[in-house]
């Protein structure tokens, strides 16, 4: 009997074990959490964005100089080069706008912007 009642001797109150990970409980730690996901998935996508433009970039200039005399190959590779930048264009136009929404309404999700980059283990 006494361990049921040590068991359930709280104020009657359940807590999330997650939330003192990112805050200090309430309403402010979900929204928190919430922020903490959308600027990750932001990052992820800004990151997968700027990878996809790399390879896309290499690969129409590999296909540009093999194209040789050939005025169908060399348009294919001057198209998809556009292409890329066309849609590195827009991934930085949909950053913008989603940082001036998130301004306007007073949410601070790219304040923490960054490019997690790896560093050198110094002995």
């Amino acid at each position: 009997m006494s361990i049921i009642k040590s068991a359930f001797a709280g104020n009657g109150t359940i807590e999330n074990p997650l939330v003192p990970v990112f805050g200090s409980g309430g309403t402010e730690a979900g929204t928190k959490i919430i922020g903490d996901l959308i600027t990750n998935i932001i990052n992820a996508m800004m990151i997968a964005g700027a990878i996809i433009l790399l390879i896309m970039i290499i690969w129409a200039g590999i296909a540009w100089a093999s194209a040789g005399d050939n005025k169908e190959r060399m348009q294919g590779a001057q198209k998809r080069l556009s292409n890329a930048v066309i849609g590195f264009i827009v991934v930085i136009c949909v950053f913008a706008i989603a940082n001036f929404v998130g301004s306007i309404f007073g949410l601070g999700w790219f304040k923490n912007f960054s490019i997690p980059l790896p560093t050198p283990s110094g002995t």
